[in-house]
């Protein structure tokens, strides 16, 4: 009996082996791998892709074996517009209440976060918010999002993004 246990575990684990390097930026931010990792399944390939799809918004698409798996993106709001306006434009952030005085908003699934101090002169009266969407299933966990959140933002502050 405990042969067999002994095979399935063996055969369970080898289907869960990563056999890509996670990222250690998300286009051009640099992030902890470690807080990107949990969020992303395991597999054989990995690749990071920017996209620009309006001028107000940049994403980074990690796929996993041709398969999406997170994205993370910096978008430009009009000034007054709420977190929780800023989450419902994305849909795999299930329902969460904002912490942190409305600057960030949080589940197991994504994240949304307020950058601090950030200005863009070629978008006057807008706020830089920043935003982490998992799509790799059964990749969910609210505490490690909050960490990967709180340290993408922080980046993103520092970056030309910002300036």
């Amino acid at each position: 009996m405990l042969v067999v246990f002994g095979m399935l575990v063996g055969c369970s684990t080898s289907d869960e082996q990563r056999e890509y390097s996670v990222p250690a930026a998300l286009c051009g931010v640099p992030v902890d791998p470690d807080l990107v990792s949990p969020f992303l399944p395991p597999g054989k390939t990995v690749s990071v892709r920017k996209k620009t799809p309006v001028p107000s918004r940049t994403r980074c698409q990690i796929d996993v074996d041709g398969k999406w798996a997170l994205i993370a993106s910096q978008e430009w709001w009009t000034e007054g517009s709420s977190i929780s306006e800023v989450a419902d434009a994305h849909p795999e952030l299930e329902s969460a209440e904002p912490t942190d005085g409305n600057a960030l908003l949080h589940s197991g699934t994504g994240a949304v976060a307020r950058v601090g101090s950030c200005a863009n002169a070629d978008l006057p009266e807008h706020v830089l918010y920043t935003a982490i969407q998992v799509y790799a299933s059964e990749r969910e966990n609210a505490s490690p999002m909050k960490k990967l959140i709180t340290a993408y933002t922080n980046e993103v502050e520092r970056s030309s993004a910002c300036r």
